[in-house]
């Protein structure tokens, strides 16, 4: 204290004391049984009437959990809560398991009401989604899907695409034809460009392969020969409760472009005809719905 007071460096230490002690929820006795003083020794410190010794302001930082350095100003700024640092962390951890960095940087955002909070927040959560990116491809939730055989490309994904069956996709007005059926019989009932395929059935309306128009016209076969004989994927099938990455599955590997729906694997009749072209299309266009519904478009 000088003749005119207490000197202005004293108030101010006095002053990041007293806010430091507030900020841990400490009383002045607290404070004071912790130093081994008085309570009243504790206010005259705080309003800066006595001078704080070295000695004593290493007390005094190590009681309030902070460093000597932010006690007499000399690294700017107060050491940051912890709460602080366990909502940087929680939202890069978020980010790196379930993706959405701006959902989580909003969420920071409107549970605290600090905009520089936020700020850190939306730094970290950029370089976890980024890290988790290189490191597994999307988020790591996702990734684990994929180890499952679940190739989806997001968690827009998940709910959805088991919803979109070959039951809500398939054609249930396709053409059929006996199995019997002779080559002159079927040229004159569909002649080029009536349609590209034809579900052959057997004699018990059960499935028995597909017809391609332009091989039942191809010149060089007899018209006397049954359509069973050019029969193609007698023994690939599509079923209604079929997802549609099963679907798609199917057509690569049967090289089809398009495959009859039948009602399970043990009964055959034929209930509908999906293309893979129309499949995709559907898949892309639910895709993109998605992602829509997701960004408010």
């Amino acid at each position: 204290m000088t003749a005119d007071g207490p000197h202005r460096l004293d108030v101010a230490m006095g002053q990041r004391i007293r806010e430091r002690r507030r900020a841990l929820g400490m009383s002045q006795g607290d404070l004071a049984r912790a130093l081994g003083i008085t309570f009243q020794q504790v206010q005259k410190y705080e309003r800066g009437a006595n001078r704080v010794s070295a000695s004593m302001l290493v007390k005094i930082a190590a009681a309030l959990d902070t460093t000597v350095a932010a006690l007499i100003g000399e690294d700017g700024a107060e050491p940051l809560d912890p709460h602080v640092y366990a909502i940087i962390g929680m939202g890069a951890l978020s980010v790196s398991v379930i993706g959405g960095p701006l959902t989580m940087t909003f969420i920071a955002l409107e549970t605290t009401g600090d905009f520089w909070l936020t700020t850190a927040v939306l730094v970290a959560v950029i370089v976890s989604a980024q890290v988790t990116r290189e490191a597994f491809g999307y988020s790591f939730a996702t990734w684990r899907f994929h180890l499952r055989g679940e190739t989806i490309r997001s968690a827009a994904d998940v709910g959805w695409i088991r919803d979109l069956t070959v039951r809500r996709m398939m054609r249930a007005d396709l053409r059929t034809v006996p199995a019997h059926t002779t080559l002159s019989r079927f040229r004159m009932v569909y002649p080029l460009g009536s349609t590209r395929e034809v579900v052959a059935v057997d004699e018990d309306k059960n499935y028995a392969g597909i017809v391609q128009v332009a091989d039942a016209h191809a010149a060089e076969l007899d018209e006397g020969k049954a359509v069973r004989d050019i029969l193609r994927h007698v023994d690939t099938m599509l079923t209604p409760a079929m997802t549609v990455k099963e679907a798609v599955a199917a057509f690569d590997k049967a090289e089809a472009e398009a495959l009859a729906v039948v009602q399970s694997p043990d009964n055959r009749r034929v209930v509908g005809l999906l293309t893979e072209a129309y499949a995709l299309r559907r898949y892309s266009e639910q895709l993109e719905l998605r992602r829509r519904d997701l960004v408010g478009e």
